[in-house]
């Protein structure tokens, strides 16, 4: 067949096949549920998810709601400067004794910031990702189109902004250097009499008690400012978006459970840890 020689209507493409059956599905979906798990099952759908990704592979618009996309952009965006303003700011009503205060608000701030600088990358990465994928997925020239591709330029612009340190260069100097001393102290401890034994034990479980205490309140403090900053915004431009799974989490519960198996880690293993050190009286470390 010549190059421009016309397409025969009785050649059958894959991609017209493809739609037809998305399409199929999408109709079933909406009239006939025993119909739409025969075509789940046609797909080899086993799953929530793989339901989800048909759902979603179904959508054939790059904007469910064209018409409130520019708006919803523009309140995610506001989200995100009030959230880079103040996400990381020191925590305001601290409730501890007063000499140990500011180095508790120090602490409690750096995990705070590793918290929501973490989250800000993320969301705003994923944000143009989705944007980019959107704006390939429209009609060259079309409204959804020039949306979608003034909306990935604007996010291109502030991305570099926004993607900042999680925690400061002074916080991870001081981290290795305190790394550093504490292992020194460990090892001197252990291989000391037994008073200097208990006598860590005391300290290091009162520090852990302590850390644990600091991840807890900067976990909660980041998941309260997200929460009053992004989640609405963003879950609101996802949805007029449409059809593109849930905005992404921050890792405020990961944090928290972390310092919970820290802390339990930290009450069975050193006294294992003192334990072997007293059988083992020079230690041998």
């Amino acid at each position: 067949m010549a190059i421009d020689e016309p397409v025969r209507e009785q050649d059958s493409l894959l991609l017209d096949q493809l739609s037809s059956r998305l399409d199929s599905l999408r109709l079933f979906r909406e009239h006939d549920e025993a119909e739409a798990k025969a075509g789940l099952e046609a797909f080899g759908s086993s799953g929530v998810i793989e339901d989800q990704m048909l759902k979603e592979l179904s959508s054939r618009h790059p904007l469910k709601h064209p018409a409130r996309f520019d708006e919803a952009h523009r309140r995610a965006m506001r989200a995100l400067e009030v959230f880079d303003r103040n996400g990381a700011r020191r925590p305001s009503a601290l409730r501890v004794p007063r000499f140990v205060k500011p180095l508790a608000d120090k602490v409690v701030q750096l995990l705070i910031t590793a918290i929501v600088r973490s989250h800000q990358k993320r969301l705003v990465r994923d944000l143009r990702q989705l944007y980019a994928l959107r704006e390939a997925n429209s009609a060259v020239g079309s409204d959804d189109y020039q949306l979608l591709a003034t909306a990935r330029i604007q996010v291109d612009a502030i991305r570099a902004d926004l993607d900042k340190s999680s925690l400061p260069l002074p916080a991870f100097l001081v981290g290795g250097a305190a790394l550093s001393g504490l292992l020194s102290i460990v090892k001197n401890s252990l291989t000391g009499d037994a008073w200097a034994q208990y006598t860590f034990a005391g300290v290091f479980f009162v520090i852990g008690l302590g850390m644990f205490w600091c991840v807890l309140r900067a976990a909660g403090i980041a998941r309260s400012r997200t929460r009053i900053a992004l989640d609405a915004s963003f879950q609101a431009l996802w949805e007029v978006i449409g059809d593109a799974g849930n905005p992404p989490r921050d890792h405020a519960k990961l944090f928290a459970t972390i310092a919970t198996i820290m802390l339990v880690l930290v009450w069975v293993i050193v006294p294992a840890i003192i334990a072997w050190a007293a059988i083992n009286p020079l230690g041998k470390l």
